[in-house]
């Protein structure tokens, strides 16, 4: 009775081996990350608006899967916002009323959100897998939305008396694009990545929306690899 026993533990001991051999592989192959984003729509800073509360820095939030040990496929989400105010008032002259003028007043809070999705493949050029440096082919498609919130109150006393009145304004966007490019990665430890992406861009919906053919964006960031 002991040697079938003992068969059958083999047996079992074997079956449970391979498993484990391939979860941990399995785990290995997720990445996730944080970089610091930057493209024409959503550009990094915005220093010609001195009164604008804003995230200066759009930042991007990436998520992997490796396909194969030179292949993974990427998402990327990035994000921006900016609030700015404006106002102005003074007195309007005209032909009709030279001396005393019109008054007018306006007040307004621009509000922009930006929204910047892409799916990319990453195809390994590097061929040893042991060097810190890998050199990546970057290719997918991007998709950017914004939307924009303006409003406000505007008076003035064209009639004779001062009359103000609120307005508001609301307009939204949305840009398909091809993208292809370039990243390296520096490995810091077995599970952090030092990373810089660079790609270029060409609108497929709206051509004459963007100045010239193509575009660019990148992104600088740190990316973590679950698993061993």
């Amino acid at each position: 009775m002991r040697l079938p026993s003992l068969a059958l533990g083999g047996l079992l001991l074997a079956a449970a081996l391979p498993a484990h051999a391939q979860t941990a592989p399995a785990a290995a192959r997720y990445y996730v990350g944080l970089a610091a984003y930057s493209s024409y729509f959503q550009p990094l800073g915005d220093l010609s608006q001195a009164n604008r509360n804003e995230v200066r820095v759009p930042l991007q939030l990436v998520a992997g899967y490796q396909l194969r040990p030179r292949l993974a496929v990427q998402v990327g989400v990035a994000y921006s916002g900016t609030t700015a105010s404006y106002a102005t008032a003074g007195r309007a002259y005209s032909p009709a009323n030279p001396t005393q003028g019109t008054y007018f007043d306006y007040n307004a809070t621009d509000t922009q959100r930006r929204v910047t999705l892409s799916v990319l493949a990453r195809y390994t050029l590097t061929r040893n897998a042991a060097h810190r440096v890998q050199f990546d082919a970057l290719g997918g498609f991007t998709l950017e939305h914004g939307r924009t919130f303006l409003r406000g109150t505007q008076a003035d006393s064209v009639g004779g008396a001062f009359v103000v009145s609120p307005f508001s304004y609301h307009a939204s966007r949305t840009n398909l694009l091809l993208t292809a490019g370039l990243g390296t990665r520096l490995r810091l430890s077995p599970r952090f990545t030092l990373f810089y992406d660079f790609t270029l861009n060409k609108n497929l919906n709206m051509p004459g929306y963007l100045p010239g053919s193509l575009t660019s964006s990148s992104a600088l960031g740190l990316r973590y690899r679950f698993g061993r």
